[in-house]
């Protein structure tokens, strides 16, 4: 749902169709709380706290009929406001008539508090009286709300009645004198209360256990409620806690009473009655039983609260029974109750135990351990644990059938095909995990409203739950429920699901087995809910687009994508009934696209697509684009292209121009990335013509900017040219800031191509520039990428390594593996220049463990080889070089192999492996020519000549490599191969040239501030003074290059 929609006012047709009934009780209530609230603030107009009280809560109702925005949750609001009210308002009219008026006084301070939030609410919901900041509110007005209504749970409304309780009691006291009962032998027997038997084991709650027995051990008596879901080991903590030593040297007497199949308050006082030994009629139970109880210093455990306190007919009388129970002196209580919600009308001891949490692996594998034996943990066993999320009953059960002599691997396959009914040994709560879940499901909370029933099978669909924020507005709207946030605290009630916040934000999540539950109980009520939970991810969908360059977005669809594969799965198995197929297809398409931009894809949705649509040519051909995507993303570019060439065909023969256009545009983009130019560039120009045809500016837009980068690539400059400045006016035509960003940046590899730094910089800075603009994160990647490049050419170190860590930033956190690697590798030679040789190991090691075989995990494992030689490690040096040289080769590219052989023939000239090294060179030859692997080639055969004593083909080779070298920009590689020069002379015994040419290495490799090199340099100078005689020079020359190492040395180490 969009924000517009989400502020639209009620829609009359809907409100109209507001049963009558429904209409007739909300506006008696409204009348009977404005009757009491002006009754009471007339009554007590004397007390200044209680008038203002009354007059902010009638303004807030006044208020209800003149909402415009956001009416639905404002009136959930008001309705919460006029609830508190008439339970406050009521209580105050009865001390009104009273004369305990002046007692009040009591309340002065939590009644101005609960005016100071009222006035604080109404002022947010007279922000919603009108369309008036409209912006503001879309932003901000549902949070504002929220919050507010966060701020009216917190009040102490309880706390209030209480007091205001006690002060009536006080007015009865005085004028009733109870008769003192008479305490005989028929009253009661003295029976012996047996308690069930102390827990075998416990496991990972001994910190509730300390905190519970830390409270118990109070001076004065105290009351707990443990709570938790269904099966997470309430009960058993209440008995660890009774049976530990501390508690039964604290108290004389312990009493357990399990609370199931207690209906009512009456039930639960018979049930109290019966295990003291009372032999009275219900009345005169609870006076029997304050006689026994405060006699020795007790501990009463009320075990499953939740049976007679569920419902909500009987849930008053239960708590006053619980308060009376709980006033006894010398009585302490501790309660085990389901779900995250305590009875009110009792203080609880401070501070509150937190709801039971599930047991980790390790916890879970422990009580497999301790039921049966260590053996038992196989795979098997932990698959089962694993699906179970940590519920102790689960565990327990599970453990039992392998302790009966179920194997895992069977149990496995039953939990596979039956989920939780696999693991049910019995009928009752305790051996059955089925009944456990169903007493929460089927509890008075749940069956009183039956939309929380319709939200809990929606959310049964999410494995990845549901965000806990103003997306609960749309769902509400597509499963057409009232009061979303209502039915939420229902579920959360009754522990059918938890909020868990999470790195992004707080989520909604249902547990695996109560998932299952609903998946295999309610199947029918999900075939109900599933299209239109369906609705809400597809609108979704629609109203996000493919945008991941905004961040807001990216993080929405990242939170939510297994959710959607999930139901969509299921969509496509049920046929599209009752959603739109074209509506569902585009949202599709969206989802491809973020699936594969955030690295999270299941294959198994697209091959039930294919499998579902063979009867529906077109549907059947979007699908291939899809899946075709999918194989790009990996890097499986030979299915990609056969996809996509299948859906391009479908589309012809099914007369889809536009479609067509497409699936032969993506054809010609992956056909580029494996270097097949004549077929991109016949594809590519097909697609053109298609968009050319149809008017599709945007198409001939992205087809001119793809055969740009074709003619780039094969140095066809001119049409290259013409290509992109082409695709720039089409883009900034239809104000395509994307396209602009993408188009500008390959702008700057053209004018990199010439060696144009400046104005290559000058794109550079302008595709960042439209990318910031736009939010464009992988646009101001690539454009830092590129001003890295462009730093490094330029010998501005430094600044090279600041924008390559920002591409690197943006290349982790938002692209798929190939653009991280590229991201990683230009970044490790940077360090590896500025000698921080463990900073860029760490940083490559990662990526050559990657999973992903793609074609530029060669290009890694060159870099390591790189890194590995100017370390010195020139057998870790081999080694990588080799797996690289496979994988290019694998791959069918040259220029990588030429570029790893090079490497190679350095690392077999190190280690004086001549005849490998030439041999190497020479392999160069035969696959092409690309300046900067000639370059390197002509240096390393230089040196080799050298070695050779074939001075003159060694003087050829340095100085074409030179050449090359500085048209190249390489500053480094410059002073390598003057330093080679330099060993040259010294063969020809021209010390002096030698001298010059080893200063002239120094200064290239200052320039491109490389120490280590420099260093090197300063050695071979000292070498060279020494020769001459010059020995105060090479002393002082040796100096330096060892201080220079020290530095080095430190550096290194810093790294490390």
């Amino acid at each position: 749902m969009s924000s517009n929609e989400l502020m639209r006012p009620d829609n009359p047709a809907e409100s109209s169709q507001v049963s009558a009934s429904a209409v007739d009780t909300s506006i008696q209530f409204t009348n009977t709380v404005l009757a009491v609230v002006k009754e009471v603030g007339e009554m007590l107009n004397g007390v200044p706290y209680v008038k203002s009280l009354s007059g902010v809560v009638l303004q807030i109702i006044k208020i209800r009929d003149e909402l415009k925005v956001n009416k639905k949750r404002c009136v959930e609001i008001i309705d919460k406001v006029m609830r508190m009210a008439k339970k406050i308002f009521e209580k105050l009219a009865e001390v009104a008539k009273s004369d305990q008026r002046d007692k009040l006084a009591k309340l002065e301070e939590q009644l101005k508090e609960h005016e100071r939030t009222l006035i604080d609410v109404h002022t947010a919901l007279k922000k919603h009286q009108s369309r008036s900041g409209f912006d503001r509110l879309i932003n901000r007005g549902l949070e504002e709300l929220n919050e507010h209504d966060r701020r009216l749970d917190e009040l102490k409304t309880d706390l209030i009645l209480d007091v205001i309780f006690h002060i009536t009691m006080e007015q009865a006291s005085t004028t009733i004198t109870p008769a003192q009962p008479q305490a005989n032998s028929e009253t009661f027997d003295n029976i012996d209360h047996v308690l069930p038997p102390k827990p075998h084991f416990l496991v990972e709650r001994d910190a509730e256990v300390d905190q519970a027995v830390e409270i118990l051990l109070r001076q004065e008596p105290t009351r707990i409620a443990i709570l938790g879901g269904g099966g997470f080991g309430k009960t058993t903590l209440a008995r660890t806690i009774l049976h530990d030593s501390r508690i039964v040297e604290r108290f004389q007497v312990r009493y357990f009473l399990s609370c199931e199949g207690m209906s009512d308050a009456d039930a639960l006082l018979l049930g109290l009655g019966a295990m003291l030994g009372i032999k009275e009629i219900t009345s005169k139970i609870i006076s029997s039983a304050r006689r026994i109880l405060q006699t020795s210093t007790t501990l009463l455990c009320l075990d499953n609260f939740e049976t007679p306190w569920e419902s909500f007919e009987t849930r008053t009388k239960v708590e006053e029974l619980l308060e009376s129970i709980s006033d006894i002196p010398n009585l302490s209580l501790l309660i085990t109750i389901r779900g995250e919600q305590r009875p009110s009308k009792v203080a609880w001891s401070k501070p509150l135990l937190l709801p039971l949490s599930t047991l980790s692996l390790e916890g879970a594998q422990a009580i497999v351990t301790n039921i049966v034996s260590k053996d038992t943990i196989d795979d098997f066993t932990n698959e089962i644990l694993e699906a179970i999320d940590g519920i102790p009953l689960a565990i327990t059960l599970v453990a039992t059938l392998l302790r009966d002599g179920e194997d895992s691997k069977s149990l496995w396959t039953r939990w596979c095909m039956d989920s939780t009914q696999a693991i049910n040994v019995g009928d009752d709560r305790q051996s059955n995990l089925d009944r456990s879940i169903t007493l929460s499901v089927n509890s008075s909370r749940m069956t009183k409203n039956p939309e929380t029933r319709i939200l809990l099978v929606a959310l049964s669909l999410l494995p990845d739950g549901f965000p806990n924020d103003d997306a609960l507005e749309s769902l509400q709207e597509c499963l057409s429920v009232s009061s979303i946030h209502a039915l939420l605290q229902t579920l959360r009630k009754v522990a059918l699901v938890q909020i868990v916040n999470t790195d992004s934000s707080p989520r909604i999540q249902m547990l695996s087995p109560i998932r299952l539950f609903c998946h295999h109980f309610l199947a029918q009520e999900i075939v109900h809910t599933l299209p239109k939970t369906i609705d809400h991810y597809v609108n979704l969908l629609l109203a996000v687009g493919y945008t991941p360059e905004n961040s807001v977005n990216y993080q929405k669809i990242t939170n939510e994508v297994r959710n959607i594969h999930t139901i969509f799965q299921k969509m496509i198995l049920a046929g599209f009934e009752n959603n739109d197929p074209a509506k569902f297809i585009k949202a599709f398409d969206c989802l491809t696209s973020w699936s594969i931009h955030i690295g999270y894809y299941s294959q198994h949705t697209l091959q039930i697509a294919l499998e579902c649509s063979k009867s529906d040519p077109v549907l059947h051909a979007h699908w291939l684009l899809s899946i075709a995507d999918l194989y790009h993303w990996e890097a499986n570019f030979t299915d990609a292209v056969e996809y996509f060439q299948k859906a391009a065909d479908i589309f012809e023969q099914e007369n889809s121009a536009i479609m067509q256009a497409n699936a032969l545009g993506r054809l010609g983009d992956t056909l580029l990335q494996i270097c097949e130019y004549d077929k991109a560039e016949e594809a590519l120009k097909k697609s053109r013509a298609l968009c050319i045809a149809e008017n599709n500016s945007q198409g001939q837009a992205f087809m001119d900017f793809n055969l740009g980068r074709i003619c780039l690539d094969q140095e066809r400059f001119q049409e290259a040219n013409e290509y992109l400045v082409g695709a720039l006016m089409a883009y900034k035509q239809i104000e395509d800031l994307v396209g602009l960003a993408n188009t500008t940046k390959n702008m700057c590899r053209l004018h990199m191509r010439f060696e144009n730094l400046s104005e290559a910089e000058i794109f550079a800075n302008l595709s960042l520039a439209i990318s910031q603009e736009a939010n464009y994160a992988i646009g101001e990647g690539g454009a830092q990428h590129q001003l890295g490049q462009i730093y490094i050419k330029m010998d501005k170190i430094a600044k090279a390594c600041k924008a390559l860590e920002k591409a690197f930033s943006v290349f982790k956190h938002q692209r798929g593996i190939g653009a991280q690697l590229a991201g990683a590798n230009d970044l490790a030679k940077v360090y590896i220049q500025m000698d921080r040789l463990s900073v860029a190991e760490k940083l490559l090691e990662p990526y050559s463990r990657t999973d992903t075989d793609i074609i530029f995990l060669g290009h890694v494992l060159a870099t390591f080889g790189w890194l590995y030689i100017c370390g010195g490690r020139f057998d870790k040096a081999e080694r990588h070089l080799n797996a690289a040289l496979q994988h290019f080769r694998r791959y069918n590219d040259p220029s990588g192999q030429a570029s790893v052989l090079a490497h190679l023939a350095l690392v077999y000239f190190k280690t004086n492996q001549l005849d490998k090294a030439e041999r190497a060179v020479h392999s160069i030859s035969e696959l092409g020519h690309w300046r900067g692997v000639d370059m390197f080639r002509l240096w390393v055969l230089g040196d080799l000549h050298i070695i050779k004593g074939q001075f003159d083909d060694a003087q050829a080779m340095l100085n074409s490599a030179m050449v090359d070298a500085e048209d190249d920009h390489r500053s480094y590689q410059q002073g390598n191969i003057a330093r080679s020069l330099g060993n040259l002379h010294i063969k020809h015994n021209a010390i002096d040239l030698a001298i010059e040419k080893f200063k002239e290495a120094l200064e290239l490799h200052r320039k491109a501030q490389w120490v280590s090199e420099q260093a090197t340099d300063l050695k071979r100078l000292g070498e060279a003074y020494k020769m001459s005689e010059r020995s105060e020079e090479a002393k002082e020359t040796f100096k330096e290059a060892e201080e220079l190492m020290d530095s080095v040395r430190e550096a290194r180490q810093l790294s490390d």
